[in-house]
C-alpha cells in the first residue's frame, strides 16, 4: 500500500472527530465505506455493484437516516458510468445494470419499521429551516476556531496544485457534492473525509507515481512506495490514540454537564415536568429523567424547536406543559427571567446551569 493511501486514511478518519459522539451515526462509517469501496469497483470493472451491497443498505437504513446518501451516491456513479461510455451499446448495458441495481437498492431502503416513512425522514429534517439554522452539528463549520475540513481542504489543494492531477468529470462532481455538503452542515465532514479518497483513488493511482517523479524531489518520491512498517503502525497508533481521546469512553464530566445541577435538583427532591435546554436533553435523559427537549429534532418538529428557542415562549411554556422545575443554562437569557417570575424561585446555580422550582414546591 503506498504511503500516499495511509495519508488519506488518517486524514479521513481525522475529518470525522468533530462529529465523533456516542450516537448511533458513528456505526455507519464502516458501512460507508463498504458501500462506497463495492461503487468503485463496479466501475473499475465496469460491471453492476454486487448484490452484496443490499444487504450493506438494509443495515444503514436500519441504523442512521444518512442512508438516503448512499442512495444519491448510485445515482452519481450511474451518471459517470454513462458520460464514460464508449458507444451507445455500452451506454445502454450501463444504464440497465445500474438502473437494476438503483431500484433494488430503493427496495432494500424500505426494509425497515418506518418503510417509505424512513426514506421520507431525511427529507423531512433537512426542510426544517430553524433547526438547520440553530443546531451547532447542523451548522457550517466555524473556521474561527480549528476545524479538520480546512487542513483537509488545503492538503488537497496542495497536492492538486503541486502534481496537477486529472480526475474524470463525475469524480470531480461527486468529490464537489461532498464539498458542498461539508461546508453546509458540519455533519457532513465525516462524508467527506471517508468517501472521497475511495472516489478519486482509481484516477490518482497511475497518476501519482509520475507526477511525484517529474517534480524530482527524491523525499516526495517515497509516497508513491509502500511505508515502512513502522510508519504504517505509528499512522495506526496516531488514529486510534486520537479516537480513544476524542471519544472518552466514560461517562461525561462534571465540568462539562449539568450534573452537580441535577444532584442538587434531586436532593430537593424536586418532581414533575422538567423544562430544559435543548443542549441538556440528552444528559437528562442519560440520568433517568423525561426530557422537555433532546437532539431528536425529528420528534418535535420545527415550530416547537423554535418556541422552545424563545425567551419572550417562556412562561407561555411553563403553563401550558404543567412544568414543576427547569434546568437551563447559566448566564443565559432564560435563566434571568425565571429570577423575575413571582412564582418561580432559583436554587442552585453554578457556571454551567440554574435550577428554579414554583414557589409552593420549594416550601
Amino acid at each position: 500500500m503506498p504511503a500516499y493511501a495511509v495519508i488519506g486514511a488518517v486524514t479521513g478518519w481525522g475529518m470525522c472527530f468533530p462529529h465523533l459522539l456516542a450516537r448511533p451515526h458513528v456505526f455507519t462509517y464502516p458501512l460507508v465505506v463498504l458501500w462506497t469501496a463495492g461503487l468503485v469497483a463496479a466501475r473499475k470493472e465496469d460491471r453492476a455493484p454486487s448484490a452484496l451491497l443490499l444487504v450493506v443498505m438494509v443495515l444503514w437504513a436500519n441504523v442512521h437516516a444518512s442512508f438516503l446518501f448512499g442512495i444519491v451516491l448510485v445515482a452519481l456513479f450511474a451518471a459517470d458510468a454513462l458520460i464514460e461510455s464508449s458507444s451507445w451499446h455500452s451506454a445502454a448495458r450501463r444504464a440497465r445494470q445500474w438502473s437494476l441495481f438503483g431500484a433494488l437498492v430503493l427496495t432494500a431502503a424500505l426494509v425497515t419499521p418506518h418503510g417509505i416513512a424512513g426514506i421520507m425522514l431525511p427529507i423531512d429534517i433537512v426542510r426544517m429551516d430553524f433547526a438547520m439554522s440553530s443546531i451547532a452539528e447542523w451548522m457550517s463549520p466555524n473556521f474561527q476556531h480549528g476545524q479538520p475540513l480546512e487542513f483537509w481542504l488545503m492538503l488537497v489543494l496542495l497536492g492538486a496544485l503541486l502534481l496537477g492531477v486529472r480526475l474524470p468529470i463525475m469524480r470531480i462532481a461527486i468529490v464537489l457534492v461532498l464539498l458542498h455538503m461539508a461546508l453546509l452542515h458540519l455533519r457532513h465532514g465525516e462524508l467527506l473525509g471517508l468517501i472521497a479518497p475511495l472516489v478519486v483513488a482509481p484516477a490518482l493511482a497511475p497518476q501519482l507515481p509520475r507526477r511525484v517523479a517529474d517534480l524530482g524531489i527524491p523525499g516526495l518520491a517515497r509516497l508513491a512506495l509502500p511505508p515502512a512498517a513502522a510508519v504504517t503502525a505509528a499512522a495506526l497508533v496516531l488514529a486510534v490514540g486520537m479516537t480513544v481521546l476524542r471519544a472518552g469512553f466514560t461517562r461525561p464530566i462534571d465540568r462539562f454537564t449539568p450534573s452537580a445541577a441535577l444532584a442538587n435538583a434531586r436532593q430537593h427532591q424536586v418532581a414533575g415536568p422538567v423544562f430544559n435546554d435543548f443542549g441538556f436533553g440528552g444528559f437528562l435523559i442519560f440520568s433517568g429523567i423525561p426530557a422537555f427537549i433532546d437532539g431528536r429534532v425529528d420528534l418535535y418538529g420545527d415550530e416547537f424547536l423554535r418556541r422552545h428557542s424563545r425567551t419572550e415562549d417562556l412562561p407561555r411554556l411553563l403553563e401550558q406543559y404543567k412544568i414543576s422545575w427547569t434546568l437551563v443554562g447559566a448566564g443565559t437569557s432564560r435563566a434571568v427571567l425565571m429570577d423575575y417570575l413571582p412564582e418561580w424561585q432559583r436554587i442552585y446555580a453554578d457556571d454551567i446551569a440554574v435550577v428554579h422550582v414554583r414557589r409552593h414546591a420549594a416550601e
